[in-house]
């Protein structure tokens, strides 16, 4: 579930995830530190792989799937959170359409696009709706709570890892 999330069968899929991963990380690493933007990536890119695993296991579907847009979802689920009142645009669309959006609308609407795909373009669609929904929710949950939670569990996981180490 980890190392799916590091390979990519396309070039135009790697190209997408990078330039919403370029976009967002800086935004996101300002408000969190590294260290928590490392969370939410590497636990929302694992979620998303989970979630997929459970919606493909429910429909008996063997069709793989690998890339980094779940944790991609959760860098732009986190970011939606956090910075609410961001405005934000569909590059290069918005030089034939003027637009802009706010991120806590665009965080929703995405939600729910993906939603209905995972519900019902499970079959007709190479695209893998239920991981870039379970990144997505993981983020957003991250930048509603998560930063709290983890904050509030920090002592017992350091103490858990060390123990585990044997220091």
């Amino acid at each position: 579930m980890v190392l799916s999330i590091f390979s990519h069968q396309a070039f135009f899929h790697m190209f997408l995830n990078m330039y919403v991963l370029h976009n967002f990380t800086q935004p996101l690493v300002r408000v969190l530190g590294m260290e928590q933007f490392f969370a939410v990536f590497l636990g929302g890119g694992i979620f998303a792989s989970f979630l997929s695993v459970l919606s493909k296991a429910a429909r008996n579907s063997r069709i793989p799937s690998i890339g980094a847009s779940g944790a991609v979802c959760a860098v732009l689920g986190a970011f939606c959170m956090l910075e609410p009142q961001s405005l934000l645009c569909v590059p290069f669309v918005v030089n034939v359409i003027p637009h802009s959006f706010t991120a806590s609308n665009a965080a929703w609407t995405i939600a729910a696009f993906e939603a209905l795909g995972a519900l019902f373009l499970y079959r007709r669609s190479p695209i893998d709706h239920a991981a870039h929904l379970g990144g997505l929710l993981f983020g957003m949950y991250y930048g509603l709570e998560g930063k709290n939670v983890a904050l509030q569990y920090r002592d017992f996981v350091i103490s858990a890892w060390r123990n585990l180490l044997g220091e």
